[in-house]
């Protein structure tokens, strides 16, 4: 996962500083996103991919954290980070007895045989009643040009998925219950999607 490594020399302070792709659509997948996240209570979380906790903050009061990242300097919240990625959460976390794994805006730097094993590692991972709560970017819309500027502007190895590739992933990591959310963007165009998935 070498796109990570640019995030080396950021700050939590730079890391969310806020360009025109927040204001046309994380801003306004926020406002279907934080009322879904601040609904979760009392649960066992495994944040992949937490960042400087953005979404994380919403959840650590009344959950107990345990967050994996490539770069855990970015994130200053009171909780246990660990160093890794999503491709061997069972490699890096000892129980195997999460009720949730949780990720936002992780998956586009995941390749389809990467996502594959995130998928199959947050199966493992996870008890028997747990789920997984991940946003996907989607391929129309906002998503395909925020993935094709991605790639061509800071030559970044990016990915959106269809929401039938997703499904099919999920099924075969062994998922049964998915339920996919839609996430509009500025102007309500297509972007990514919310999937929770059990």
């Amino acid at each position: 996962m070498a796109n990570y490594d640019r995030y080396k020399e950021e700050t939590a302070q730079t890391y969310e500083k806020k360009c025109l792709m927040d204001y046309l659509v994380r801003i306004p997948s926020d406002r279907k996103l934080m009322p879904f996240l601040s609904q979760i209570k009392d649960k066992k979380i495994l944040d992949v991919g937490l960042g400087s906790g953005r979404y994380t903050k919403l959840l650590f009061k009344d959950n107990e954290i345990t967050g994996i990242d490539q770069n855990p300097h970015l994130c200053s919240l009171p909780i246990k980070v660990l160093q890794g990625d999503a491709t061997n959460l069972g490699q890096l976390v000892e129980s195997k007895n999460f009720d949730v794994v949780f990720s936002t805006w992780m998956t586009e730097y995941l390749s389809p045989g990467q996502l594959r094993a995130f998928f199959k590692q947050a199966k493992e991972v996870l008890n028997g009643k747990g789920q997984l709560i991940t946003t996907i970017i989607s391929k129309c819309g906002f998503g395909f040009l925020y993935i094709t500027a991605a790639r061509t502007i800071r030559k970044t190895d990016k990915h959106n998925y269809r929401k039938k590739e997703v499904i099919n992933l999920l099924k075969e990591a062994g998922f049964k219950d998915i339920k996919i959310i839609n996430l509009s963007s500025w102007l309500y165009v297509p972007w990514a999607y919310l999937v929770i998935a059990r």
